[in-house]
């Protein structure tokens, strides 16, 4: 019988679905109207276009890139740079890791551009491939008569190719670095591809596989390694006494130790593992703290994401957290008075939000807001994280997975089965705007 808490929080999720279905009309409503009256010079003056430049095209950046190609002023651009060549689906990469043929490693990379609705055609949208190497000041040389100090006036971003980019208002969503299955780590598709398959077959090839890190890339990933290969030894090793530590709940800890367990997984808790520090593809065990020994012929480490914050770092090195993470004030403007036209969204950016897709579209639609608001002289919004943020979909087994909410209050897990080994890659190259699963650059690769 469920409880008054359970049926407010089923109340709180109908909620939700009601308000993210009328933010997705308000949206194109509005991109509706832009396209009717957008001029990427100002009416006033043929100057060129103010410069919005986003750093970074993942869920954080790339909706951010959406947002404001659609709503962007009169005389003002958006300029997003992106160093990898296709939008890369993280939620997919630890299955991706351990299943074999039908190319589904392909699926995890989606390509860029028609998700912007038509900015890039309009010109409200540019985009350009590169790597960010520094950000320059640019300050006015009038003192303020006030301080004594100088009016921030934007600045200039210094690409790996020696070109450089003038902003207005900077958006830095740069995620955060880790190896597979957390990350790829490589800017090509091709390259990525080759990280998958080199993965997949070091699990198929091995006889003791060892998952280090039990959030939930390493629970995903030790799942489906002993669902797919029941005769292999899987261990699970955890730091900590409880699984999906952070933002989860105690329910949720219970429900993966039990399904892992049913599984087979063995399930190492509360043990640090001593790794040597040079290559660890040629480990034979694995040495605990404890003095323990576990066989080892392939070890996967689900640990250790660093935020991306070195730019920020050297221009503004006091709105570094200890974690490394950027400090942002609730209008998401990074924390240092002299830089308040720089924001900071997604994963590497200190929100005290969980850190996955569904926070970073928040953070993404507060971000495009207020850089309108700012440009338009209005107060800005503040951004607070909600519960839903935290919605979960783990996956525990190839065939299996459970939907996870909570509210602080109460929690409610759903099991779910489906035969889509894919995971529903299909939904999110459509949410893109792509065909599933048409790519131009294999193409052209293939022509080539």
């Amino acid at each position: 019988m469920p409880t008054l808490s359970h049926l407010l929080l089923i109340g709180k999720v109908i909620s939700v679905i009601f308000s993210v279905s009328y933010t997705r009309l308000r949206l194109a409503l509005r991109s509706l109207t832009h396209r009717l009256t957008y001029h990427p010079s100002s009416p006033s003056s043929s100057s060129e276009p103010l410069n919005i430049v986003i750093i970074g095209a993942s869920f954080a950046g790339y909706h951010a890139a959406r947002c404001l190609a659609n709503s962007v002023p009169s005389g003002h651009r958006v300029v997003v740079v992106e160093r990898n060549s296709h939008f890369q689906f993280t939620w997919v990469f630890p299955r991706f890791c351990v299943i074999r043929g039908g190319g589904h490693e392909r699926k995890a990379f989606v390509p860029y551009g028609p998700y912007l609705g038509g900015g890039l055609e309009r010109g409200s949208c540019v985009w350009v491939r590169g790597s960010v190497e520094k950000i320059e000041e640019e300050k006015n040389d009038n003192q303020d008569d006030d301080d004594g100090k100088d009016e921030e006036k934007g600045g200039c971003l210094v690409l790996r190719s020696g070109e450089k980019i003038k902003y207005e208002y900077l958006v830095v969503a740069t995620g955060s670095a880790a190896e597979l299955p957390s990350r790829v780590g490589k800017e090509d598709k091709a390259d990525g591809i080759r990280l998958f398959r080199d993965m997949q077959d070091r699990i198929e090839a091995a006889k003791d596989v060892v998952v280090l890190g039990g959030g939930p890339a390493g629970v995903e990933l030790a799942a489906d390694a002993k669902a797919l290969y029941p005769g292999k030894n899987v261990t699970l090793l955890h730091s900590r006494t409880r699984l999906m530590n952070g933002s989860f709940g105690p329910k949720m800890h219970e429900v993966a130790v039990k399904e892992l367990e049913k599984l087979g997984v063995d399930l190492v808790l509360g043990e640090r593992a001593q790794l040597p520090a040079a290559d660890t593809e040629t480990l034979s065990e694995v040495v605990l703290d404890s003095g323990k020994r576990i066989p080892c012929d392939c070890l996967i480490k689900c640990i250790g994401q660093k935020p991306n914050s070195s730019l920020i770092a050297e221009l503004s090195p006091s709105s570094i957290t200890e974690s490394g993470h950027i400090k942002v004030l609730p209008t998401l403007q990074i924390a240092d008075e002299a830089h308040r036209n720089i924001y900071a969204i997604g994963d590497v950016a200190d929100t005290g939000s969980i850190k996955n897709g569904r926070a970073a579209i928040e953070q993404a639609q507060f971000v495009a807001e207020n850089i309108v608001r700012a440009i338009k002289g209005k107060k800005p919004l503040e951004y607070h994280p909600q519960w839903f943020e935290g919605f979960t979909e783990l996956t525990l087994g190839l065939d299996k997975s459970v939907m996870y909410f909570n509210d602080g209050s109460a929690e409610i897990i759903l099991p779910h089965r489906s035969k889509d080994v894919a995971l529903r890659s299909d939904q999110c190259w459509r949410l893109f705007g792509v065909k599933p699963f048409e790519d131009p650059s294999d193409l052209e690769a293939a022509k080539a």
